[in-house]
């Protein structure tokens, strides 16, 4: 296995710790956050380096990263984790709050992703992992703040698969459901987390993952625990969003069109008179002793009849003229008044 150098933002507590954990036996973690104390702490427990830094804070992301290619020359893995959560009414949501949550969900993982771009770009090839969430794919009440943060990481992965595929530079996206960290409690919000990932789950999916090679790209994934199968990040219920029909809820509504074919007329006579066929859709119009185009078989036309004069009182539309034999005599069929009448102009017969 090729060591990699791995930077992790928000990587000294919650997930990222976990991460940390998980990788650092046989990568060189990286771990960036901007509690200097506690990333002390970790660095040393886990047997990792660090780097302080506060995402939404360009210039000292900036400072960050080129202290880790000083020292490394390299990145090979970036995974952004840093982020916070918020839920509520938008109305009742302190302007500050909304700012720092897009800064850091948002903000945090743009900045981060431009500055190692390049870097990975002038090494021909690395691979970006944004650990979104569930709610960067659906949408949940009084999670307006929060989902909007994640669903622009979400179009910002997406959007950065198709840029950098070309230069041998993945991007995947996690999506992970509720998870056992710390991020509600430090919103003061009691969240049952009986049914959460564990985060050592979420840990070995993000190693699978780094150990792809390098011409292999998992754009997105998902994960939950099992007995919580909602769509979100918690354990309310909320129905998700699918293209599936279930015909049991389907009902046909009085009174909508019918592709039933309509019912034949029966007022038409057995043997029609030799030499007429009736050209309109239903016979019941005609004159008594007219027979239908499919109920007679064409005879070949041999020689054609003489035209026949057209009374005054005949529409102006043409008359069709029609001889089913040699020196027969010939049939004046008067345009049908009926507004489903077929143009005689377009009846040929061969």
């Amino acid at each position: 296995m090729t060591k990699k150098i791995i930077l992790i933002s928000g990587g000294s507590d919650g997930l990222g710790k976990a991460m940390a954990s998980k990788l650092s036996s046989n990568h060189q973690v990286v771990i960036l956050s901007h509690n200097e104390e506690k990333l002390k702490q970790v660095s040393q427990e886990l047997n990792c380096d660090f780097v302080m830094a506060d995402v939404t804070d360009y210039s000292l992301l900036e400072e960050a990263v080129k202290q880790v290619i000083e020292k490394y020359h390299r990145i090979d893995i970036l995974i952004n984790n840093a982020g916070i959560w918020t839920e509520g009414k938008l109305e009742e949501t302190d302007p500050q709050q909304i700012e720092e949550v897009i800064r850091v969900n948002t903000l945090g993982t743009i900045f981060l992703s431009k500055l190692i771009i390049p870097v990975m770009k002038s090494q021909k090839g690395g691979r970006i992992i944004n650990i979104i969430s569930q709610d960067g794919l659906h949408a949940k009440k009084e999670h307006a703040v929060y989902s909007a943060s994640k669903w622009a990481i979400t179009g910002f992965t997406q959007c950065l698969q198709m840029d950098l595929s070309g230069q041998n530079i993945s991007v995947t996206g996690i999506y992970p459901g509720l998870m056992k960290t710390a991020l509600f409690q430090k919103q003061g919000v009691p969240r049952d987390l009986s049914h959460a990932l564990e985060l050592t789950e979420v840990a070995n999916l993000i190693e699978y993952v780094i150990n792809l090679s390098p011409d292999t790209l998992i754009t997105d994934i998902g994960i939950k625990n099992i007995i919580n199968p909602t769509n979100m990040d918690d354990n309310t219920s909320v129905p998700q969003i699918g293209l599936d029909i279930n015909p049991d809820m389907i009902t046909p509504q009085i009174g909508s069109p019918s592709l039933t074919p309509p019912t034949p007329t029966t007022d038409v006579p057995a043997t029609p008179l030799p030499g007429v066929i009736d050209i309109t859709p239903g016979a019941s119009d005609q004159p008594q002793g007219t027979g239908h185009l499919a109920d007679l078989i064409p005879q070949p036309i041999t020689t054609p009849a003489p035209v026949a004069q057209i009374t005054p009182d005949v529409p102006v539309t043409p008359p069709v003229i029609l001889s089913v034999a040699e020196g027969s005599p010939s049939t004046i069929i008067t345009p049908p008044t009926s507004p489903l009448a077929e143009d005689p102009d377009l009846v040929k017969l061969a």
